[in-house]
């Protein structure tokens, strides 16, 4: 089998794991750098050029684009697409993963919990949203940051009117969101893989800081969720239609009084590329081998339709 994983940086952690393990398995695997992908097509037949190279079919093509080349990254994903090859996550779902607002929309629509969620451009009825989002303090984030850039905590309203027009004055769409204390500074990181979670991390930011993001200096160690946590993590990904990510839940405030009171899981967000080098470290499970297992299941699975 020859398998395809589109990222710009080939010495990162995530790739060189995964290049490790399909060695391992015998796959042959090529890094595509996707801005140095030429996108052709005549009418009759399309392919993928890196240089005076036609790039072949590949069983199996893994995209880890970056948000900062989310527009081209994704056109080179489709075009992927369109010429036959099987994309383990579609395009279509890492960009609804992506931004931020569309993926809440997805997952609420589905009836999956998430926490209350504001989107809005005008400064009326700032009032109503802070209400709506359960008061202050409320998380502000903007609609495509990754790693916890782009996230802030806003105490009083003062503040809060001051970053909304600062952000709107730099034309970023900003979500406001429910600010969930009870979590303690910890939420989890289910790391799916086809129809299972195949680690769990939990999460807890440094003192001092409520965002929880081991590029932020939280800090992961391993959890064994519950099942109504693992239910939600691969219900999350199959609703954006999604086959390898990273989910993120946090817990909401409790359900019924007393002893008998549990806090709720939701969702926070969804990664469509998610790193895996904390999860390894707190684990010590082997992420690649399973991304790279399941690719060659699901290649074949392919394949095998395609000769009926």
């Amino acid at each position: 089998m020859r398998f395809a994983i589109l990222s710009r940086n080939k010495n990162l952690h995530s790739i060189r794991r995964l290049l490790q393990e399909a060695r391992t398995l015998g796959v042959e695997c090529d890094i595509i750098n996707p801005l140095d992908c030429q996108l052709v097509v005549d009418g009759r037949n399309s392919c993928v050029q890196v240089g005076n190279l036609i790039l072949p079919r590949y069983d199996a093509i893994l995209p880890r684009i970056g948000a900062s080349i989310t527009e081209y990254g994704l056109a080179v994903v489709r075009h992927f697409e369109a010429t036959g090859s099987f994309v383990i996550n579609p395009s279509s779902a890492i960009w609804e993963s992506r931004d931020k607002m569309a993926c809440l929309q997805k997952l609420s629509q589905a009836g999956l919990p998430v926490p209350a969620s504001v989107l809005a451009r005008s400064p009326r009825g700032l009032r109503t949203a802070v209400q709506t989002v359960k008061g202050l303090p409320v998380v502000l984030k903007v609609i495509q940051g990754t790693q916890g850039v782009g996230v802030m905590l806003v105490h009083t309203a003062i503040t809060l009117g001051s970053v909304l027009d600062t952000l709107r004055g730099l034309e970023q769409d900003v979500l406001m969101q429910q600010f969930m204390a009870e979590a303690g500074g910890r939420d989890y990181r289910a790391f799916v893989v086809g129809d299972r979670v195949v680690a769990a991390m939990m999460r807890t930011a440094p003192e001092g800081e409520f965002r929880s993001n081991i590029h932020r200096g939280g800090e992961g160690t391993l959890v064994k969720l519950p099942k109504s946590f693992l239910n939600l993590a691969v219900k999350a990904t199959k609703t954006v239609g999604l086959r390898v990510a990273g989910v993120d839940i946090i817990t909401g405030k409790a359900d019924g009084k007393g002893k008998k009171a549990k806090l709720k899981p939701m969702v926070l967000e969804i990664n469509s590329s998610p790193g895996f080098e904390g999860i390894e470290k707190a684990t010590g499970l082997n992420i690649a081998h399973e991304i790279v297992e399941y690719m060659a299941k699901e290649a074949q699975k392919t394949k095998n339709r395609k000769r009926r």
